[in-house]
């Protein structure tokens, strides 16, 4: 019952206050939370833990709100950043720029095949930035990050020997979207408690007038109190 989740549910609640730095360099201000109200989330159970692990950070000076640094891997993970100690440079596949790529319909999927089977970029943030617009926003059930913060944080929380995604179906091209599902084991990069949890769902990613992904939306099978209650050690 309860009592086998006491232990994740203390590392994380200990370690929310850190569960930003993963997906921030700079603690960039926070969008509006896309979890809708409309999700039935009321569980008493798990109501605590999330109000806990949800992240604020206040607009700059004179600046508009720009994409935030929490959101799955954040919640999910936020114990995960204890051993970071710290802000970090972006990894060199964050690196701005490059060459984009213009793609038939049946090479971009070959492409997008790619990153999921051999590059497993949802859980190492290892994709092809060439497909990417520049300033392309990645959403999930929790929040919404900014390109170079979505592939530093991914690979600070999920890139080890365990972390795997599958592909669940083929995936489907269209002039305006690609979308396919996936599965998912994770294990977060948590000193002494390496929490794993299974996760399955589908991607959709937009695409602009010139055919780059402009939008990455995930969304996840199962509630967000679910997948809470799912991490084990």
């Amino acid at each position: 019952g309860m009592a086998r989740l006491s232990l994740p549910f203390l590392v994380l609640c200990s370690c929310a206050p850190l569960c930003t730095l993963a997906f921030s360099t700079n603690r960039p201000p926070l969008i509006t939370s896309p979890l809708r109200a409309n999700r039935h989330f009321h569980p008493p159970p798990t109501h605590s833990l999330s109000t806990a692990l949800t992240a604020t950070a206040e607009p700059g000076q004179g600046q508009a709100p720009r994409p935030g640094a929490v959101g799955r891997r954040a919640v999910l993970g936020g114990a995960a950043l204890a051993f970071l100690g710290g802000a970090s440079s972006p990894p060199p596949a964050a690196a701005a720029g490059g060459e984009k790529l213009k793609l038939d319909d049946a090479a971009l999927a070959k492409a997008v095949e790619k990153d999921i089977v051999e590059n497993q970029f949802m859980v190492t943030g290892k994709l092809t930035r060439g497909l990417y617009d520049e300033d392309c926003l990645f959403t999930d059930e929790i929040d919404t990050y900014a390109l170079d913060k979505w592939i530093d944080g991914t690979q600070k929380l999920f890139k080890n020997d365990y972390s795997h995604m599958d592909l669940d179906g083929p995936v489907t091209v269209t002039g305006d979207r690609v979308e396919f599902r996936f599965k998912e084991r994770l294990q977060f990069n948590i000193p002494l408690v390496p929490l794993k949890c299974p996760l399955a769902g589908k991607l959709v990613l937009e695409r602009g007038a010139d055919g780059l992904f402009t939008s990455y939306k995930e969304t996840w099978d199962e509630p967000v109190w679910k997948v809470l209650l799912s991490l084990r050690p």
